[in-house]
């Protein structure tokens, strides 16, 4: 059911009410469903046959003429499987490290520019004698087109093959091959016969085989792929990055995405449930079809079922609906993400044909100026933060666990919604975002007839392309129940012209004709427009999605009553004030900051740089990037790379109410300096008072509370208090001499204690000690462990500025992936063993084969006792 209010400025519905469902027809529930390799010789068990297929590619990082020939010899390739992302892959001949060269502990750039182009992005300085070299790991600043949006990684073109034997099948069964995802263009042959393209790096697509399989049961299935030049404005990844899949059904089958999960009604004592299959029948005849849906609540027992029949005609397509009614549902929301599934059935006469089983929530959404966002009738505030797709030293290779890890550090750090920006996530993200209760924003482009400032994005495909793009986003996500909002576009610059009004509703219209169940919206450049272009910009949405807007909240809603608003980017400096109006205002849903996590490539969003006192800069608004190369990171995260809260995220934490105080200390200025930081950036600043260096000079101590009065101990004697004023907005900022020992803040409210934290100077650095995510992972290349090490002290105390260069070591059941640091300037090959901590921590995470057993992790430094601690495997 939808109820919808007229909106006074559009005609739009500003009211809703939704019923929600989960995931998309054909996507396979669960990573450990992933895992499986299933026999695809006839005789398995059920109708379909699904199977792996990411393993025992070869692959080669250029562009060879005839490669798409079976005949042609790729036994000299390199030997990989997949998710594989070649970008983030060691160039040739490249050093591994950046060695002698270190980079420095401080974030800030020591070299400060005058940049006068608010969008100006990193640049390469000229070389230094001692500096880092222009080439290292999988970084060349040169090759890379100086391609500071992508983080001075290198694209291009390349080429896998996969040598396979014919699926044994019995007689008009049909083969299907399913790419979740590959960037970027990319072309597709079986045996020399070219099965199509896909253009849209995000999403996923599928070939049919049957017809060109080899009837001497030796195939060979190759892949281009193109990704040249800087074809997004971060790091997008190359290659076959995410899973691919072999599906065998019967002649009659499910269409890809080709099941839809809706619940239009949704009442105390029952649900109204929707199951819409799209069918097609591979056969010279027309044929009845029986179409049987057997639903099963979260905890596995049969709660519903129904069935109808449906005659598809010779070589056609058709749809069936089965209506169900389920009995006293059990909702999906944040705090209780049930979950139920649908299988679904087809058979023609006594046969099964094909089979799947879906995942799907039951949930209600509705949106209102009075009441704000409510998800099944409880009011929730959106605090939500904006990703990219990238996982960190993995770059943009989509391994289930670090997709999954990725969204349980955003559910552990109190965040419950998540915009994806700006594009298609993963079938694993999503999966486990309905599996934590995430909300989420899903956004499918970055550009529309118009380019921003990159010669080569989507603004040049989009007009012959955006239709098939946009309908896939909604058709392979529309049964997620985490998706509660589609996003047609981020900072489209034509958005608020006659031509840009127009393509908004045509977007609109293509959306709705797909999935009327969830919440229209567009994150909007809201500072690069007027009032006027605002309204107009709104016209095809049903919430309006502002960046960096929250200065025309009040203005807005005056003058438009019935608008709904969310912040969907939000900058660092800002987020006090414009968490204020989300708590303030219903009609504001919240907000999401950019970003969640830092993220490779679009160097220097969040940076900083040392300028002499009195040599002021110029006055420029919202200025990108204070980094140049070394830096590979946007540095914007309230986390790190590798999943540790930054000062900004626990500022954040004080914000939200998750603690009552943080305390750190800004990294000691040179004298006669001050630190500028970026719109999106924060001072360097960190949870320490080890600063040898310093001794008897004033260092800055900041402590963020939600208390009312902050007082400071040195070494046991008080030393300063402050009061806390609204207009301090929960910071307390005192100048201490600094003296090695202990510091301790103490926030009071009222007058009682609300919260204490402690600093203690650490010594030099004496051992070093490994920690364990998880202490079991399991026997399967979808599966990682993320070990830390720190350097500790005599006492077993983190060196919280130590940079120690490090050794890992695996043997057993699993192999090293890839290690590194969260340092922004930490170039080096994230292949190889060595790397030097950052904040005295740097990261190993290790893959798993089909072995059970154990991996044994070590840790080594010169001069140093190592570590060494064993996870289990399987």
């Amino acid at each position: 059911m939808v109820e919808r209010v007229e909106d006074d400025a559009s005609g739009l519905s500003r009211r809703w009410f939704l019923g929600g469902s989960a995931i998309a027809g054909l996507a396979l529930a669960h990573a450990e469903v992933r895992a499986a390799a299933v026999d695809m010789s006839a005789g398995t068990d059920g109708p379909r046959r699904e199977v792996a297929f990411d393993d025992d590619w070869r692959f080669i990082r250029a562009d060879i003429p005839d490669a798409e020939n079976p005949s042609y010899d790729h036994t000299s390739w390199s030997a990989v499987n997949l998710p594989h992302d070649w970008s983030i892959e060691d160039l040739p001949r490249a050093p591994k490290t950046t060695a002698p060269w270190v980079a420095p502990a401080a974030t800030w750039n020591e070299h400060p520019t005058d940049k006068t182009d608010p969008f100006a992005m990193a640049t390469i300085p000229p070389s230094l004698p001692g500096g880092p070299p222009l080439r290292v790991g999988p970084f060349d600043a040169v090759a890379s087109g100086g391609a500071a949006n992508t983080g001075w990684f290198v694209g291009g073109t390349a080429w896998y093959r996969k040598s396979f034997p014919t699926p044994k099948l019995q007689s008009g069964e049909r083969v299907e091959l399913r790419f979740d995802g590959a960037f970027n263009a990319t072309e597709v042959w079986l045996n020399g016969i070219s099965l199509g393209t896909n253009i849209y790096g995000y999403g996923a697509f599928a070939f049919e085989l049957t017809d060109h399989l080899s009837s001497d049961g030796e195939n060979v299935l190759a892949v281009r792929v193109s990704n040249e030049g800087e074809t997004s404005r971060w790091y997008s990844g190359s290659g076959l990055y995410r899973h691919v899949w072999m599906t065998v059904t019967g002649p009659i089958r499910i269409l890809p995405w080709g099941v839809w999960v809706s619940t239009p009604s949704i009442e105390d004592q029952v649900a109204s449930a929707v199951v819409a299959v799209e069918i097609g029948n591979a056969l010279t005849t027309d044929k009845p079809v029986d179409v049987t849906v057997v639903v099963r609540d979260p905890s596995g027992a049969v709660t519903a079922n129904g069935n109808t029949r449906v005659t598809l005609s010779a070589r056609g397509t058709g749809k069936a609906i089965v209506n169900l009614d389920v009995p006293k549902p059990k909702l999906w929301g944040p705090e209780n993400p049930a979950l139920y599934e649908a299988e679904v059935t087809l058979a023609s006469g006594d046969k099964a044909m094909d089979r799947t089983t879906a995942r799907f929530g039951i949930r209600a959404i509705a949106v209102s100026p009075e009441r704000g966002l409510t998800i099944n009738g409880v009011p929730i505030k959106l605090k939500g933060a904006c990703l990219h797709a990238d996982n960190g030293i993995l770059g943009a290779a989509a391994i289930d666990r670090a997709e999954i890890r990725k969204v349980e550090i955003m559910k552990g750090y109190g965040y419950n919604a998540i915009r994806m920006g700006h594009q298609m996530f993963s079938p694993a993200f999503i999966d486990a975002c309905d599996e934590a209760g995430i909300l989420l924003i899903d956004e499918v482009f970055d550009a529309w007839e118009r380019a921003k400032w990159l010669k080569n994005d989507y603004s040049r495909l989009f007009r012959e392309n955006w239709k098939t793009n946009l309908s896939g986003m909604v058709r392979q996500h529309r049964n997620h129940p985490s998706v509660i909002f589609w996003s047609i576009g981020n900072e489209i610059p034509e958005t608020a012209e006659p031509q840009g009004v127009e393509i908004a509703a045509e977007l609109r219209k293509t959306v709705l004709a797909l999935d009327s169940s969830r919440l229209i919206t567009e994150a909007l450049a809201v500072p690069l427009l007027s009032d006027t272009e605002r309204e107009l910009a709104r016209r095809s949405l049903d919430v309006a999605g502002y960046n960096y807007g929250q200065d025309t909240y009040e203005k807005d809603h005056k003058n438009y009553p019935r608008v709904v608003i969310m912040g969907t980017e939000q900058f660092a400096r800002d987020m006090h004030d414009g968490w204020r109006k989300a708590e303030a205002f219903p009609w504001v849903l919240g907000e999401f900051i950019w970003s969640g996590m830092d993220y490779l490539g679009e160097v220097g969003s969040g940076s900083s740089e040392l300028r002499m006192i009195g040599h002021e800069p110029p006055e420029v608004p919202n200025v990108l990037s204070l980094w140049d190369y070394p830096a590979y990171l946007s540095g914007t995260g309230e986390i790190d790379i590798n999943g540790k809260r930054k000062p900004q995220g626990l500022y954040r934490d004080v914000l939200w109410g998750r603690s009552a105080l943080e305390l750190l200390v800004q990294r000691p200025l040179p004298s006669g300096t001050y630190e500028r930081v970026s719109d999106w950036g924060w001072h360097d600043e960190l949870e320490s008072w080890t600063w040898p260096e310093t001794a008897g000079r004033p260092v800055t101590v900041r402590a963020y509370t939600s208390g009312d009065l902050v007082e400071l101990v040195l070494n046991g004697r008080k030393i300063a208090e402050k009061h806390v004023t609204a207009q301090d907005k929960l910071k307390a900022e005192f100048e201490v001499p600094y003296a090695p020992g202990t510091l301790v803040a103490i926030a009071y409210k009222n007058g009682a204690e609300v919260g204490r934290k402690t600093l203690e100077t650490a010594g030099a650095p004496a051992k070093l000690r490994l920690r364990a995510e998880r202490p079991r992972i399991d026997a399967s290349a979808n599966d990682l462990g993320y070990v830390t090490v720190e350097v500790c002290d005599a006492r077993g105390r983190k060196v919280p500025d130590a940079l120690v260069p490090i050794t890992f070591s695996v043997t057993g059941a699993a192999r090293l992936r890839a290690t590194g640091s969260a340092n922004p300037r930490g170039l080096k090959s994230f292949r190889s063993p060595e790397c030097t901590t950052f904040h005295g921590e740097a990261l190993a995470i290790v893959q798993p084969d089909t072995r059970r057993g154990a991996c044994v992790i070590r840790a080594s430094a010169p001069g140093l006792p190592g570590d060494e601690l064993t996870i289990a495997v399987g």
